[in-house]
Parts: structure tokens; C-alpha cells; sequence
């Protein structure tokens, strides 16, 4: 039996992770620098990363973020594979890279915009293991939904697997008003980006 749970804007806790870093508010305002995690960090667009730098670290990932994220077992990824990841259509797809200094990916993230319902996307968000727990999830999630909400995004949804905690504490985290759906093995995420045109 499906639950369904809500919770409502926290506008204190978004307005201070907002706080203290330049926001995106175009794709061409990309790239920006911030620090994060107590480290400098470019924040830019996902299309054209160095796709030998990206199967690094997707090959640096444990097998538990990669079955978290993708809902699969670990499996090298083909050339024909980082092409389509990173040569994606822009209309309807954003997707950012948070790196560190020396070029290596931290965090990654994308909004993928439904066909059928153009107000709408489905977003997803991956950390390196050896970066989480640092606050590139929330920030990487929030440059996002501003990105996204400015290209008329006005609800983000995503399917996440129930015993993926950490993902499902960032999203309560956010401050954004949030939808959950439980099942036994998926959440079905809904959260309301519209929230930002307040702030």
C-alpha cells in the first residue's frame, strides 16, 4: 500500500543554502567558480566535459552509488555511451558538472524536460563517493532547479530506490515543496520548483 507523504517550503533553510555563492541564472552564466566542501570548484555545463575524465570517475564509483543511481549493476561504459551522455539535446535536457581544481568531476547532475508535459522534467543527481557528505549534492541540485526554472520548469520528478537514504534526506533537505510516494522498492519524487520565483 503506497503512502504518500508531503512537506511544505522551508524558505529559511532555501534561502541560506542559497546564501554566500553566485547563482546561475542563464546557461551563459556558466561557468562559475565556488567553493564547496571547503574547496575551490567550476561549476559548468555537462555537454562537452572530456568524456575520458567522466568514465574516470564513473569507474571510481562504488558499485553500491552506481546501483543506487541507475538501478543496475557496475558495467564500463562504451564510447557510444559518453557520447549520447554528453552530447545530449539542449532544448530539452540541462546538465551540470561540478569539478574540482584540477578538472576532476565531483557531482553531476541533470533535468530532462517530459515531451508530453514541457512544464515538467525529471532530474537526477550522482556525488562522488569521496565527496559526499560535503554539500555538493544540495549545491549542484539547486543551481539546477534555478537553470531549470528559468527555462519554465515548474515541477521536477524522479523514481528513487527506497533504501537510497542519502538522496531522499537531500531532497527533504532542500527547502523545496516536496511529494513523496513510497512503494516497497521505489519513491516516486515530486517537487514543486515555483517555489523559487518567491525568493
Amino acid at each position: 500500500m503506497p503512502r504518500y507523504l508531503c512537506w511544505p517550503p522551508a524558505k529559511a533553510r532555501l534561502r541560506h543554502s542559497l546564501a554566500g555563492w553566485l547563482h546561475p541564472t542563464s546557461r551563459a552564466s556558466l561557468p562559475l567558480m565556488m567553493e564547496v566542501g571547503g574547496i575551490p570548484c567550476r561549476l559548468q555545463e555537462l555537454a562537452g566535459a572530456d568524456p575520458e575524465c567522466i568514465k574516470a570517475a564513473y569507474e571510481a564509483l562504488s558499485e553500491q552509488s552506481i546501483y543506487l543511481r541507475f538501478m543496475r549493476a557496475k558495467q564500463s561504459p562504451t564510447a557510444d555511451q559518453l557520447a549520447f551522455f554528453l552530447d545530449y539535446p539542449r532544448a530539452p535536457q540541462i546538465g551540470l558538472l561540478l569539478t574540482d581544481g584540477l578538472g576532476r568531476p565531483l557531482a553531476q547532475a541533470q533535468s530532462i524536460r517530459r515531451r508530453l508535459h514541457p512544464d515538467r522534467a525529471e532530474f537526477s543527481c550522482l556525488v562522488a563517493d569521496h565527496f559526499q557528505h560535503r554539500g555538493a549534492g544540495r549545491r549542484i541540485l539547486l543551481a539546477l532547479a534555478l537553470l531549470a526554472r528559468a527555462e519554465g520548469i515548474r515541477e521536477w520528478t524522479a523514481e528513487v530506490l527506497a533504501q537510497n537514504r542519502p538522496m531522499l534526506a537531500l531532497l527533504r533537505g532542500l527547502g523545496l515543496p516536496l511529494t513523496l510516494v513510497t512503494g516497497r522498492e521505489l519513491v516516486f519524487v515530486r517537487l514543486d520548483l515555483s517555489v523559487l520565483d518567491t525568493l
